[in-house]
């Protein structure tokens, strides 16, 4: 197991490994991590709606401008800006709340979207009927709408359907299915242009714009509504009660809503204040900048909200999902500002010379701004996916008075551009107040740790949408190349074996897997795989094989393992050359274990058929030893001494010695003199490595354990058991080792489903998983053997400060303020 964060990929099975796989026909032309993520997917399919959006709704008024009157404008704008208006208030915020709980609530997603549906119908049909009931005291021009019973109800039931029409996007969005709304908003956006001139020649006034804007929604309701009930919901089942928490929604619902509101009233009341203060002309230049400056605001905010539908379905990845969300939402704001530093002037001139000479300023400072926002509404996602809905309401009245107040006092000082530094500065004392918090009342998740996270997100993005950051995988031997060494197997069917695919193995080695092929002309069928080259063309790899080769020779000829020997895999071939190792295997019956990665039901069952067969390898060979100098000098002491001259590392010399001291001193503390049991371990155990067979339903059994290279006979009991439970944890969130041990050492406490294979072997004594200082010397006795073999094959590309700094210092960083102390 290497300490590199998992690919957003999920592998594949044995006989199609991730290197084999090729994307083909119009997906080849997308970058593959916007392909393979699905936060990136649904936060850019969010924005895109949001350009398209804005893009089409400029064409749509372009029109309305050439074939409607100015007063029809005036008053056809008016209405459809109020009832959208009124159905924002009606929605009551139930769109944030479909996002965050749709993912967690299995089945039962569909009562909750039908109730946020009728609820925001219901308030709808009395906030329309109120607003009626006063229009005409206070907003004379827009009394036309109570001209007739017919345009009453019209009105009525256009804003009820408005709050279902916008609904239905969250509800997409907590489905992780938001490429949906660009598609309809788009096709809605086209339809409402097509029915606007004819609408307009025919002679109606406002009224063509006010049926072309809303008499489309109904369709695009019972269209999007019908994909999502028939196709998207998934279906009910009988454990899907307990995950409806109706005190948590209440809860989320009753802040969020004070949050929302405040947000609203701060958007509403920015130009109104502006206006109040210098007038109607000199602030049509901030108008045009705060337009902009609110379609920038959604880059973040769409990335915030496909991050709150992810990290609700997934919340054990969720620092590295913010990481990714923050760096994908921040890096394009980043860009936009040096464009804009640059040329905001030719940008705001478009509008006219009036408008570049202090909108350009304006724009600038709004770019600025945008920058921030990005990050606030990446911590209001975590925040909301955590439940921290105090701070939610927080931030968000505190950027409303802290915006407004501002925006009060620097207007009249500085004319416009007040308005935007005093969003700015909000924003700056918002973010900044949030990361002294954090600071203060959190040791764990410190800045140094968030660092990590988006360094190593912004290096895991950059090698999946850069082409130079693509790392090639082994090149695939020719047939000439193959045929000396499958001599060797004495197999009659190796001589119509290839090479079908290639990936890294362990230690600098190569994985081939080997098929049947057959030729029909051009055409090549692949068959499944039928054995496994692996190669070491180095010395390090070399004697990675080497050892494996003797370590399986040594279990196979082991009485005290038979039965088990089934496990093991069977070697059909050797060759040794100058340098050089190739070793062939046969490939048992069964499936890759990262093909569990998609059955979370078959998952657990293979994680426990693998924890009792580690197990059973382990008790079957081992005995009760005292742990004595020799012992603790092998696999403490000399480990540890390699991590103490590390080139490239970001932590002192001084530094990294104290902390070492401190790590073998606690590791001396707790083994040092106790009776073990030591016996084989694997030493590498992870999905990768492990062969599975379908026993029926989603119960699968154990087939065959790979890779064996690092196996060794003097192992205390747990060893293997713990490193397939930091895999996991690795693979779940998507963090590098040092990440998930340091968690670990903080909070040294197994989840309820990794106990159940943890504790997999016989007995019942005491497990050494339920005692938070064995978990602790145990985790960090993988972390030591996992880094220290990393570093015996030195990969400049795979080794550099950023893996030092995540996978090594981090966790010293740990042990030297007494968080890993066992």
């Amino acid at each position: 197991m290497t300490a590199h964060p998992p690919s957003l990929r999920h592998p594949g099975p044995a006989h199609m490994p991730v290197s084999g796989r090729r994307r083909r026909g119009w997906k080849s032309l997308v970058p593959s991590g916007l392909m393979a993520s699905s936060l990136l997917r649904n936060g850019y399919a969010l924005i895109a709606n949001s350009g398209l959006s804005a893009v089409l709704g400029l064409a749509f008024w372009f029109l309305a401008a050439r074939y409607c009157s100015q007063e029809a404008i005036g008053l056809g704008g008016a209405i459809t800006a109020t009832i959208v208006n009124l159905s924002n208030a009606a929605q009551l915020n139930f769109g944030n709340l479909l996002v965050r709980f749709v993912p967690t609530i299995g089945g039962r997603a569909g009562r909750l979207v039908l109730f946020a549906y009728a609820t925001s119908v219901v308030a709808s049909v009395v906030v329309a009927a109120g607003f009626l009931l006063v229009v005409g005291a206070f907003m004379p021009k827009l009394g036309v709408l109570t001209d007739s019973a017919g345009v009453i109800a019209w009105f009525v039931v256009t804003v009820a359907i408005w709050s279902v029409f916008a609904l239905q996007d969250s509800a997409l969005s907590g489905l992780r299915q938001s490429i949906w709304v660009p598609v309809s908003k788009t096709i809605y956006q086209v339809v409402k242009i097509a029915m606007l001139v004819p609408l307009a020649l025919v002679g109606l006034g406002w009224e063509a714009i006010a049926l072309s804007w809303t008499v489309p929604v109904v369709v695009f309701v019972l269209a999007v509504n019908l994909l999502i009930f028939r196709r998207l919901l998934p279906k009910a089942g009988p454990g899907d009660l307990h995950l409806l928490d109706r005190r948590a929604m209440a809860r989320f619902f009753g802040w969020d809503y004070i949050g929302s509101v405040s947000m609203m009233v701060a958007w509403t009341a920015t130009p109104l204040i502006v206006l109040n203060f210098v007038g109607a002309a000199e602030s049509a230049s901030f108008f045009v900048a705060w337009t902009i400056f609110t379609s920038l605001y959604y880059v973040g905010s769409s990335m915030g909200l496909s991050l709150l539908a992810e990290g609700a379905s997934d919340s054990g990845r969720l620092r590295s999902l913010a990481a990714d969300a923050a760096v994908m939402s921040v890096l394009p704001l980043l860009g936009l500002v040096v464009l804009m530093l640059v040329f905001a002037h030719p940008v705001m001139s478009v509008f006219g010379a009036a408008y570049a000479a202090e909108g350009a300023s304006i724009l600038r400072v709004f770019t600025i701004t945008s920058v921030i926002s990005a990050v606030l509404s990446i911590y209001l996602s975590i925040a909301r996916t955590k439940g921290w809905m105090r701070s939610v309401a927080a931030v968000e009245v505190s950027l409303m008075v802290l915006a407004l107040g501002a925006g009060a006092v620097l207007v009249p000082l500085q004319g416009p551009i007040g308005m935007a530094h005093a969003w700015l500065l909000a924003m700056l004392v918002v973010t900044c107040g949030i990361g002294v918090l954090a600071l203060v009342t959190n040791r764990r998740h410190s800045v140094h740790d968030w660092g990590m996270a988006v360094a190593a997100s912004l290096k895991r993005l950059s090698s999946q949408f850069l082409p130079f950051g693509c790392r090639p995988g082994p090149a695939l031997p020719v047939e000439a190349d193959l045929r000396p060494i499958l001599a060797f197997t004495a197999r009659p069917d190796a001589s119509n074996w290839r090479a079908l695919a290639a990936e890294p193995g362990p230690e600098g080695t190569s994985v081939i897997y080997l098929g049947d092929h057959a030729a029909d002309g051009a055409v090549v069928h692949e068959t499944e795989t039928k054995a496994i080259l692996r190669s070491g063309h180095d010395p390090i790899a070399a004697a990675y094989l080497e050892r494996m080769i003797d370590n399986l020779d040594l279990l196979q000829a082991d009485p005290r393992l038979e039965g088990l020997s089934t496990v093991l895999p069977s070697r059909l071939a050797v060759r040794r050359t100058e340098g050089a190792v190739d070793c062939i295997e046969t490939v048992v019956e069964g499936e890759d274990g990262r093909g569990l990665l998609r059955n979370p039901a078959q998952l657990q069952s293979g994680l426990v058929a693998a924890g009792r067969a580690a197990a059973l390898v382990h008790g079957r060979t081992a005995s009760q030893r005292s742990i004595d100098e020799v012992w603790f000098r092998e696999w403490v002491e000399r480990p540890a001494a390699q991590l103490l001259h590390l080139p490239g590392s970001m932590m002192s010399s001084a530094r990294r010695k104290q902390a070492l001291d401190m790590f073998v001193a606690e590791q001396r503390r707790y083994w040092l003199g106790r009776d073990e049991r030591l016996g084989w371990c694997h030493g590498d155990l992870q999905l990768r490595n492990l062969r599975f067979a379908r026993a029926g339903g989603d119960i699968v059994s154990l087939a065959s354990i790979l890779e064996w290279g690092n196996a060794r006979s003097n192992a205390p009991d747990g060893f293997d058991a713990c490193g397939l439970a930091i895999a996991m944890r690795m693979t779940a969130s998507a963090e590098p080792l040092g990440a998930v041990v340091s968690d670990l050492l903080w909070v040294s406490e197994w989840h309820a489903d990794e106990r159940t294979w943890l504790a997999a072997g016989p007995g019942d004594a005491p497990h050494w998983s339920d005692d938070a200082g064995a978990t602790r010397a145990m985790v960090s006795l993988v972390w030591l053997h996992q880094v220290s073999e990393r570093m015996r094959h030195p990969d400049p590309e795979g080794i550099g400060r950023l893996w030092m700094a995540s996978n090594v210092d981090r966790v010293l960083r740990v042990v030297s303020s007494n968080g890993g102390s066992i």
